[in-house]
């Protein structure tokens, strides 16, 4: 199986730099004609392919043969958000969650699934891939936007925790939106490192601790517990 690379394009430093300022997602792009799309699975992805194409390829100078992997088949099984400017996608991001056997058997091995099956139900487990943000649109705002919809989606559809994998330069992004790393880096073929994250929704005092902008849409604080303290002994986490 040749892993999916969700998190494998270069964020601009400015990016990291701004993460901790304050502010709704809403509030900083409602000037700016963006809107998020929710693509249900099985409908068509609109631009999402131009812009998976653009950044995973084009702009690592890999265009080829590989070009023609910017879709697959969990996205007809997967939720797919979208930034948009006018007909353009900015920002992407695909969600699934466990249950489908499909999800199980792409993405079950990296991140460990069995070990949250014996516990808790595959349809609370869910995992972001396929991020890619435009080149030139890669501010505090627009990723905001698109973390803040992918979180309030997890919260619809009850999800407890929510996985994704990223290469290093991008741990100090995810690790500010509320991720930690769970598990040891999963080596690829070729000598890739993916880091293995995770977050526990409605973390409040996490969420707090981190500057996060999810923190404003907590719901309900008391549901983590049990999935923080779980997560701490099977994984033996900290605190």
């Amino acid at each position: 199986m040749e892993q999916d690379k969700p998190f494998s394009h270069r964020v601009d430093p400015r990016l990291r730099d701004t993460l901790a300022v304050a502010g709704s997602a809403e509030e900083a792009t409602a000037g700016l004609g963006l809107r998020v799309r929710r693509i249900p699975p099985g409908d068509p992805l609109g631009d999402v392919p131009r812009l998976r194409r653009e950044v995973y390829f084009h702009e690592q100078g890999q265009a080829g043969d590989r070009s023609k992997r910017v879709t697959d088949g969990l996205d007809i099984c997967g939720t797919t958000l979208s930034v948009e400017k006018g007909a353009h996608a900015i920002a992407t991001l695909r969600l699934h969650d466990f249950s489908p056997l499909a999800v199980q058997v792409e993405y079950g091995s990296l991140f460990q699934i069995d070990a949250f099956a014996r516990t808790w139900p595959l349809a609370q487990v869910a995992v972001g891939t396929r991020f890619a943000v435009q080149a030139d649109q890669r501010s505090k705002a627009v990723v905001d936007r698109l973390m803040e919809d992918a979180y309030r989606w997890a919260q619809e559809a009850r999800i407890q925790f929510c996985l994704l994998a990223c290469e290093p330069f991008l741990h100090d992004v995810f690790e500010h939106y509320g991720f930690r790393e769970y598990l040891p880096p999963a080596i690829l073929p070729g000598g890739v490192d993916l880091l293995r994250m995770v977050l526990v929704l409605d973390d409040e005092p996490h969420l707090s601790e981190c500057g996060s902008p999810l923190h404003r849409l907590v719901r309900d604080p008391a549901r983590a517990l049990p999935a923080k303290a779980w997560l701490a002994r099977s994984f033996n986490l900290g605190d």
